[in-house]
């Protein structure tokens, strides 16, 4: 009987420490990974790679560095880095609707700002100028026309919620008719003749 337990004993040491093995190795910390790579699809949905672009971009690279981590198996840096993209994620996420509604009220106050300049070289086309040629009085028209549908579209996407798209638009619109009301309307040191 003895000897019948002496060929047993190799493998039964094999099988044991296989199981420490198994047992004893750390697992790869999934949960984790998933938790991260879901906060920030949130963060993504939520529109905060929009109105939180320099935080959220953070989030990214946080996630891209788990994952890297994971095929490092570097578990417990893994760990750590998935609760940081949480985070992350977290953060950008409360920062939309704040930056959303002062993106906005620029935005209104921009419209505001652009009707008045719209409107004050509408006035100087209706009065003879020497600072304009007829060329540039039909051109001015044609592009006031352009800018009022402009402003009517960006009035739309505002009030579909669209105002990050809608706040580039009137950038490039404001620089538009900023640099027409330079070379049209007269400034304050011409108005009085001063040099």
């Amino acid at each position: 009987m003895s000897k019948k337990l002496f060929w047993f004993m190799p493998p039964l040491v094999i099988i044991i420490l296989i199981l420490v093995l198994l047992i004893g190795r750390e697992k790869p910390p999934t949960l984790e990974v998933e938790n991260a790579e879901k906060a920030v699809a949130e963060a993504k949905q939520n529109e905060a790679d929009i109105y939180v672009p320099d935080i959220f971009l953070k989030a990214e690279e946080s996630l891209k560095r788990v994952k890297d981590l994971m095929r490092e198996k570097k578990y417990e840096e893994v760990k750590k880095a998935a609760e940081d993209t949480i985070n992350l994620a977290k953060q950008a996420i409360s920062q939309v609707e704040p930056n959303k509604s002062k993106m906005k009220a620029e935005a209104e106050q921009m419209i505001s700002d652009l009707r008045k300049g719209i409107d004050e070289l509408k006035s100087l086309i209706s009065k003879p100028s020497k600072r304009m040629t007829k060329r540039e009085r039909k051109e001015l028209e044609e592009l006031i026309q352009k800018w009022e549908k402009d402003l009517a579209n960006i009035e739309v996407m505002m009030g579909a919620q669209k105002i990050r798209q809608a706040y580039d638009q009137l950038m490039a619109l404001k620089k538009e008719v900023s640099s027409k009301r330079e070379r049209f309307i007269p400034s304050v040191e011409e108005k009085t003749g001063v040099k």
